[in-house]
């Protein structure tokens, strides 16, 4: 039996452009932390080659220092690696992949054309790298079938698998299209793939994407996953295992305000989720509120909850605006003058309902007024 450890897509040097710049930082780092995780796991579960289904790179060109520290890594260990280029890091003659840094690593095998590796006795690695972003020809057709061939045989590539269909829009405009169940047909016990990100078992035991090792953005289903697999050399079905190594934990949540204590359940409820572990959470808000709490109870949760987290984006597009201008003055006691301009925007807002940008602009000027009210103790918190 050979025992694979199976990784893709570490995306090294992105930018995480949705992020704060500190939370940027954070998740660069831990990009690189995770591999160190990966080659731990490695040598715990005693793997005898590591399966790298490509753009472990986001450029084909990255920065100094993400060189640097990506080779600093796989220096630590001297388990194999088995790498392809994805549509991310294709390989030429002035990429990352040419540079003395990462090719001088004696245990790392970069396949940059389409090779047989046997990588344990009588097991094939038979690798398809990407060697174009715009190639529509289907992968499985690139191989030879090897049914009647001896030995166990898998195929590591970058690609969509068409199988499983559009995975929701990922890349639509690289198609790099694979059938898995013609790859299977064709005599290969195991397909390995790259390209999406989060973790997916298109068929059991047999085709895996085991995702990026490092969630990239809010949304990835079941990412930060590495997968160890037994392969049998006697060709029968492999046992994949599916192993934890990501070190941040994203959320993606609602919370309905609908007859909420605001500001204060909202603050609460974020709090849980920082208690829970959650260091990158995105959060709609949804349901009904009055313009007040838009003006005065959310923004002001929003201030108190921004430091919980590593990185908070809290959305009220979705929310139902309820407006009653005599209800609203009445609750906020403000002096004679400022209580007119409160009426007058609350009256200008309920005749702007259906008009998103004058509705958003009287609300900051609502919640401005609170602010000042507040800052100078005319009202309390």
């Amino acid at each position: 039996m050979v025992k694979i450890l199976a990784t893709a897509d570490w995306q090294m040097d992105m930018v995480g452009g949705s992020l704060n710049p500190n939370a940027r930082e954070y998740l660069s780092a831990a990009r690189v932390e995770t591999i160190e995780k990966i080659l731990e796991l490695a040598k715990e579960e005693n793997v005898d080659v590591i399966l790298a289904a490509g753009d472990l790179f986001e450029f084909p060109k990255v920065s100094d220092e993400t060189t640097d520290a990506v080779a600093r890594v796989l220096h630590q260990s001297d388990v194999p690696i088995h790498a392809i280029p994805g549509n991310h890091d294709l390989y030429g003659s002035s990429s990352v992949w040419n540079t003395p840094e990462i090719r001088e690593i004696d245990h790392f095998h970069l396949h940059n054309e389409q090779t047989q590796t046997e990588i344990a006795k009588g097991v094939f690695l038979h690798s398809i790298p990407v060697k174009s972003i715009y190639d529509i020809q289907p992968q499985d057709e690139l191989l030879e079938d090897v049914s009647d061939q001896d030995g166990v045989h898998i195929v590591m590539a970058h690609a969509h698998d068409v199988s499983v269909g559009t995975f929701g829009g990922h890349e639509d405009n690289c198609k790099l299209p694979i059938d898995s169940s013609k790859v299977i047909g064709k005599g290969y016990s195991l397909l390995i793939l790259g390209h999406w990100h989060s973790w997916l078992e298109v068929q059991e035991n047999r085709v895996l994407y085991p995702g990026t090792h490092e969630q990239t953005k809010f949304g990835e289903r079941d990412a930060g996953n590495v997968a160890i697999i037994d392969v049998p050399e006697d060709g029968t079905e492999p046992r994949i295992e599916k192993k934890k190594v990501g070190k941040i934990h994203w959320a993606n949540v609602e919370f309905n305000c609908t007859e909420k204590e605001l500001p204060d359940d909202l603050i609460e409820f974020v709090r849980n989720q920082r208690d829970e572990g959650v260091e990158f959470l995105k959060l709609k808000l949804i349901g009904e509120v009055n313009v007040d709490a838009l003006a005065g109870a959310i923004p002001e949760a929003k201030s108190a909850c921004r430091p919980m987290v590593r990185h908070l984006d809290i959305s009220s597009d979705e929310l139902t605006r309820v407006i009653d201008v005599e209800n609203m003055t009445n609750k906020v006691d403000l002096p004679m003058g400022l209580r007119e301009i409160q009426r007058s925007i609350l009256t200008e807002l309920e005749n702007a309902q259906g008009n998103e940008d004058m509705t958003n602009n009287l609300i900051d000027e609502l919640y401005a007024l609170y602010r000042a009210c507040r800052d100078a103790e005319i009202i309390g918190d």
